[in-house]
């Protein structure tokens, strides 16, 4: 999926949206704009914006568990610094590849390697657990049963990695053999980000506090999500939203077909909105407010402005010599 060019990824991503805007009315659609309720965008832009900030607190947690001297604001310029270079770069998980490369230059590449895998990893569990959840709450009737099933799968799935990141009987037995197949140097890096990894499992109060971060934030997006579409309709699907939300997101970052599941999750939401009952110009406001998230990503690009600034100040004034009188 790596290989696909990135002007493909993109053209892909915009499909699905081309094709919904065509099924749109938009003079309706600039209608449902004009009675959507005064609060809607200002608490949308509030909440991901906090939602960005608490991403990075979670980070910072868990790498002060073995790096204790690392700087919050520093772990916090490297975290927004990443999410702008998510906006183009070409994969789901850009932010979390470019934030840990940028803290494993200064910090052990295992360690920062290896919170970013559990912060995924409880990311991904959290949602599915909030869906499966959701769906018990909500008319299952009209749902096909390999919804349901997929959704189990999936969350054994996760299951299973959370359980095998922090094991090594169990790997063991694959590593002689995978050991046959990697390059030695590629192989070292490997048994470093694991062990960055396994070496969490004598942390379970972190994880703990981690997780009931995570869970926050997971209920802040399905609690903000409930509150737009009850701004753009003047209706309340909270349990729908526990149910679809956390599903969308994990489809969307799991398929590495498009940057950061762009058209992926618009395309699912299509199908949130048809099991609801809401419209396709309504769907278009949705989609257009959730642009918001996109732009706000720019906020990313003042620590990115200001160390660039600084290096060309330090290269620019170069330390001048003591002359004696």
């Amino acid at each position: 999926m790596n290989r696909i060019p990135l002007w493909v990824k993109y053209f892909l991503a915009l499909v699905p949206i081309i094709w919904i805007f065509s099924k749109i009315d938009f003079r309706e659609m600039l209608q449902v704009f004009g009675k959507i309720a005064w609060w809607t965008i200002p608490f949308l832009i509030a909440v991901i914006i906090l939602s960005m900030f608490l991403q990075g607190v979670r980070w910072w947690m868990l790498l002060k568990a073995f790096i204790p001297a690392i700087s919050f604001s520093r772990v916090m310029n490297h975290h927004f610094s990443a999410i702008f270079y998510s906006i183009i770069l070409p994969t789901s998980a850009a932010q979390d590849v470019v934030r840990s490369i940028l803290i494993s230059k200064e910090n052990d590449y295992g360690i920062s390697w290896g919170s970013t895998w559990v912060s995924r990893i409880l990311g991904l569990l959290t949602l599915a657990i909030l869906s499966i959840y959701g769906l018990f709450l909500i008319d299952r009737h009209f749902l096909p049963k390999i919804f349901f099933l997929t959704l189990i799968i999936i969350l054994v799935a996760l299951v299973l990695l959370f359980f095998l990141s922090f094991s090594k009987k169990i790997t063991s037995k694959t590593r002689l053999a995978i050991s046959k197949l990697i390059p030695s140097k590629a192989l070292k890096i490997i048994e470093d980000v694991r062990q960055g990894v396994y070496i969490y499992r004598d942390k379970k109060k972190t994880l703990f506090f981690v997780f009931l971060a995570t869970m926050f934030i997971q209920l802040l997006l399905v609690g903000s999500t409930c509150l737009v579409l009850a701004g753009i309709s003047g209706k309340w699907f909270p349990f729908e939203c526990l149910a679809y939300i956390p599903l969308i997101e994990i489809l969307s970052l799991s398929i590495p077909l498009t940057p950061s599941g762009l058209g992926i999750r618009e395309a699912l939401t299509k199908l949130m909105f048809q099991q609801i009952g809401l419209s396709n110009e309504q769907l278009g406001v949705y989609i257009v407010l959730g642009l918001l998230s996109i732009v706000l990503k720019l906020v990313g690009g003042v620590p990115v402005l200001f160390n660039l600034l600084r290096k060309s100040n330090s290269q620019g004034n170069p330390p001048q010599s003591h002359q004696t009188e």
